[in-house]
């Protein structure tokens, strides 16, 4: 387990490898004059940020961490792989004063040559080892098996010294952002009891085994968000009960459509059902696409890193800022109104989840990824491929939109959320993917003619 203790004695021992400022250059000179070439990650592959996110979600997966959780960890790897390859991208800018409290990362040193696969192995390793310290060891032993074979992969391009020293560097990074990732309000919110408050609008239990998941998640530190609502869309309708009222037609809409679902809607609830435990969670679904397309792209390791990074900041801010918004006002679940109010014998397609209901987190996620890629690649038509029960599902997109529109549907068709969760949701997660997309600038504008 890395303390802070531990984290303090990793920089100092390796201390002679940093420099107090350096310029974000690839040929370097070494001590004896000649000229050091660190290759520009631009020129390697992207394999190492691919597997080491595959393996944080199987994790994910393996370990039942919550949504809420998982849209966290992949979010800080995505850091840690972006920024400790930056001095191998010489035209992109360093997180630092664009993520809220993010930490002025050391610099390597200027006079040895760097291996940025090595770094970026070094890096994610120490980071995730640190954060997945309260979950199993089956997680950490996994992580330095990766670790274990990637340095071992790069001994037939890279000399030893290289790798270890790249290594070491990388550890530091890890280091520096684990710190970060500690001072977030995670640890803070941690055994806190929740009472939900009590009224015949607000969310009970579906069943007697379940518990109430991170109701103090909204009090989390942000990454590219200003604040937790900046983006919020409050529900625009009030409880009743009567017949005539929008709620209850929003209830009956929900109790119609589970009725009637034709097998691609039941294929579709089950597509993007991502309940933890069994996938890596809504936001490991975007995760998987994002992997997608670094082969559809034949993407190398700097732009891999740039998708990952806006991509999964934008994902964690919105359950950041989703589960303040359903823990501030907890509305009752379809299933709870339904069986009082229209049906008593009616169940959701998909068991209910265990948190209130509005707004809905796949519709605000999926509206944030789907807005971020497509800013970054435009229109295009992609594959995603998930294994939700088990059994290997895939389904065609003409867009990001469309598959952040189906997704947020989905939910309807699981008899889980109202459809102005799912509408306004959306509008909700484009808002800020937006605001992620545009606030992490990672590479300088194009001059003007």
């Amino acid at each position: 387990m890395f303390t802070k203790f531990k984290r303090v004695l990793l920089l100092l021992s390796v201390g002679l490898l940093l420099t107090a400022a350096a310029l974000p250059a690839t040929a370097q000179k070494t001590t004896d004059g000649t000229l050091a070439l660190s290759v520009v990650a631009d020129r390697l592959a992207p394999d190492i940020a691919v597997e080491w996110m595959q393996l944080v979600y199987d994790r994910v997966r393996e370990d039942g961490i919550s949504a809420p959780g998982a849209s966290r960890l992949y979010a800080y790897t995505a850091a840690a792989l972006y920024e400790s390859i930056l001095p191998g991208m010489p035209n992109n800018f360093t997180l630092y004063g664009q993520l809220s409290d993010f930490p002025a990362v050391p610099y390597p040193a200027e006079d040895a040559v760097h291996d940025w696969i090595s770094v970026a192995n070094g890096a994610i390793s120490t980071l995730v080892d640190g954060l997945f310290e309260d979950q199993s060891q089956e997680s950490r032993a996994a992580f330095a098996a990766m670790r274990q074979t990637w340095a071992q992969r790069r001994r037939g391009d890279v000399t030893q010294d290289v790798i270890d020293r790249s290594l070491a560097y990388g550890d530091i990074v890890g280091a520096t952002l684990l710190d970060w990732a500690n001072d977030d309000g995670y640890r803070a919110s941690r055994g806190r009891a929740y009472e939900p408050p009590v009224g015949p609008r607000y969310w009970i239990p579906t069943n007697a085994e379940q518990v109430s998941i991170e109701p103090y998640w909204g009090e989390q530190r942000t990454f590219a968000l200003d604040y937790v609502d900046e983006c919020a869309f409050y529900m625009d309708y009030d409880y009743s009960e009567d017949p005539d009222s929008a709620f209850y037609a929003q209830a009956f809409e929900v109790y119609e459509v589970g009725l009637n679902l034709t097998e691609e809607q039941q294929e579709i609830a089950r597509f993007w059902v991502d309940t933890p435990g069994q996938t890596g969670t809504p936001s490991g679904h975007w995760l998987l696409i994002e992997g997608e397309l670094v082969d559809q792209f034949d993407m190398s390791l700097n732009r891999a890193a740039e998708m990952y990074i806006k991509t999964n900041v934008a994902l964690a801010d919105s359950f950041i800022a989703t589960w303040w918004l359903k823990y501030r006002d907890p509305l009752l679940r379809p299933e709870t109104y339904i069986n009082a109010h229209i049906d008593p014998r009616w169940s959701p397609y998909i068991a209910s989840p265990n948190f209130p209901e509005y707004p809905s987190g796949h519709s605000v996620t999926s509206g944030a990824a789907a807005e971020v890629l497509q800013s970054m690649f435009g229109q295009v038509a992609f594959t995603s491929t998930t294994e939700p029960d088990g059994r290997r599902m895939q389904r065609s997109f003409t867009s990001f939109r469309q598959a952040a529109q189906e997704a947020a549907i989905s939910r309807m068709y699981g008899g889980i959320h109202y459809r102005a969760a799912i509408e306004n949701g959306l509008q909700m997660g484009q808002c800020i993917g937006k605001a992620a997309f545009d606030r992490i600038t990672l590479r300088s504008l194009p001059q003007g003619e």
